[in-house]
């Protein structure tokens, strides 16, 4: 018997009927509705199914966040049958059925979960893109041989980002009898891969075309790696921020003399050639202005070769699901809970209500920028230089327009304020219908707080966001946000919206509730593990690679 996992948002409207007409007489239908209709379960009653067929109706009441990681675990606790067929996204349900259930159903272009009968065994699936399912394969992989395939496995492989690495390097470190499968796999990944992922794959010990070699025991009654942290920006690398420390504190320990590695936050840092020399940056702008090759982990300056760990060349920064700065101080957690538990009681009228009565258009706060510098951009890697870009649609922006930061008039420096994020947030707390959240660089993998801000201060965010960009995996409503990418300053200019309707308040209303359910302590506790193990094991492989 197949229990039917039906996902109903986003889905075909004639995927029940598909269903109803191939059920048999102890199949199982759970329909798992996370759209936040409120009208889901009248509608999902007045369906009619087969005499026999057991039908579970799942309704969350609000837009889960992701791509149906969670509403196929909610599906998956209650299945009785033996297998399990999941249908999402646009999948169809056409022709019979085979009931040969050790035989593949292929039922079209749509994730790999809606093409397979599987058996129902004891699975879990990550919320996420494709790269989080990776565990979730492999254990469908040893339950059924349909998997041994990829090329099988999706018209459309995943393109994935960064975290891929992450998520191989806990599925080896979970079951090393994994590695076979993942060698074999990897390429069929990586044939159209986001940037940084197959650089990132290539400078870690995962080698192709050759047997992977079992995983290094863990370190055991061992002493800690010794770190120097050296340089004006020894601040701004993750070893600095004491709310991070307790992550790698049974692994790393921070010393002055006799070191496993020195470690600098910026490349105009590294004065003198020390041995085992790492350049560990967390900022983009840094590394395309001053890193000769921000996309390489190894770089060549003045006093030699070194290491490069940054968001393009180490799965540290590569985010599951919370962005790698937020994580660095406490008190942006705290605040986005206490703001968008705030946010999320509030309906499409109340937020009409407040976009109304908005007392500036548009705020940019960010630092005055406009030389050259500053407008750069490198194919490899998708980087893109927006300090002065930003700095332009600031000037050109009409209508009531704020503008606030170093170099501006009137503006002072952020880092002359003892807490300038909780300023930041007290100033703008619905205050502005717009707010700028475009990054200093564009760069796949680097998501800042800004993004974060301006949801939280209840303003539309402007963003700069390829295709490509992490920010998309966050699954917000795409009419909640204003996506700028592609286009110059005067053009961004003219396409900012003038009014808020009630599809941008309803699509903004969503969004708040998907933030407020995003900040919980399971995903931050979660996010903050990934982080410790990123950080431990590329420090402890580069302590323990030979000389460059």
């Amino acid at each position: 018997m197949i229990a039917f996992i039906c996902l109903l948002r986003g889905a075909d409207p004639q995927l029940p009927r598909d269903v109803a007409a191939q059920a048999q007489p102890g199949d199982q239908v759970i329909l798992v509705d996370d759209s936040g209709a409120p009208d889901a379960l009248t509608r999902l009653r007045q369906l009619r199914w087969p005499a026999g067929v057991s039908v579970t109706p799942i309704v969350t009441g609000t837009a889960a966040p992701g791509d149906g990681g969670i509403a196929t675990n909610l599906a998956l606790d209650v299945v009785t049958t033996s297998h399990v067929l999941v249908l999402e996204g646009r999948t169809r349900l056409t022709g019979p059925l085979p009931r040969t259930l050790d035989q593949s159903l292929f039922c079209g272009p749509d994730s790999i979960l809606a093409q397979t009968i599987f058996p129902a065994t004891p699975l879990r699936r990550a919320e996420g893109t494709a790269r989080s399912d990776i565990a979730f394969l492999w254990a469908l992989r040893q339950t059924h041989s349909a998997f041994e395939h990829p090329d099988r496995w999706a018209t459309t492989p995943p393109r994935p980002g960064p975290a891929l690495i992450g998520a191989v390097t806990a599925l080896l470190d979970a079951d090393p009898t994994a590695s076979d499968w993942l060698q074999r796999s990897l390429p069929h990944w990586l044939t159209d891969p986001a940037p940084g992922a197959r650089r990132i794959i290539g400078s870690q010990p995962i080698p192709f075309g050759r047997r992977l070699p079992p995983p290094a025991p863990p370190r055991i009654n061992t002493a800690p790696l010794r770190i120097a942290l050296r340089g004006p920006h020894a601040r701004r690398t993750p070893l600095a921020y004491p709310h991070l420390a307790p992550l790698w504190a049974d692994h790393l320990t921070l010393v002055d003399a006799d070191v496993d590695l020195t470690v600098y936050g910026h490349p105009h840092d590294i004065i003198a050639d020390h041995p085992k020399t790492v350049l560990l940056s967390e900022e983009p702008l840094w590394d395309s202005l001053y890193s000769p090759a921000p996309v390489d982990d190894v770089i060549a300056l003045p006093m030699g070769r070194v290491h490069q760990l940054n968001h393009h060349t180490s799965a540290i920064f590569a985010y599951g699901r919370i962005p790698y700065f937020v994580l660095t101080d406490p008190r942006y957690i705290s605040a986005y809970q206490r703001l968008f538990t705030r946010n999320a009681a509030w309906s499409l009228a109340d937020w009409q209500a407040q976009f109304a009565a908005r007392q500036v258009d548009a705020f940019f706060m960010a630092e005055y920028r406009m030389t050259g510098v500053y407008d750069f951009a490198q194919h490899e890697g998708d980087i893109i230089g927006l300090c002065s870009w930003r700095t332009r649609l600031a000037l050109a922006t009409p209508g009531r327009v704020r503008q606030q930061g170093a170099g501006w008039p009137g503006s002072g420096t952020r880092f002359d304020l003892t807490d300038w994020h909780g300023d930041k947030l007290r100033q703008l707390d619905n205050h502005t219908r717009i707010l700028s959240a475009v990054e200093n660089t564009h760069q796949p993998a680097y998501l800042s707080e800004k993004f974060f801000d301006a949801f939280a201060v209840g303003a539309r965010p402007l963003y700069y966001a390829s295709p490509a960009h992490s920010v998309h995996t966050l699954g917000l409503p795409q009419g909640s946000w204003v996506n700028l990418h592609g286009l110059t300053s005067d053009q961004a200019a003219e396409a900012l919206p003038t009014s808020e309707d009630a599809d941008f308040c309803a699509a903004y209303a969503a969004a708040q509730t998907m933030l407020r359910d995003l900040f919980t302590e399971d995903t931050i506790a979660a996010e903050r593990a990934r982080l410790g193990r990123a950080v431990i094991a590329d420090l402890q492989r580069l302590a323990e690679s030979g000389p460059i």
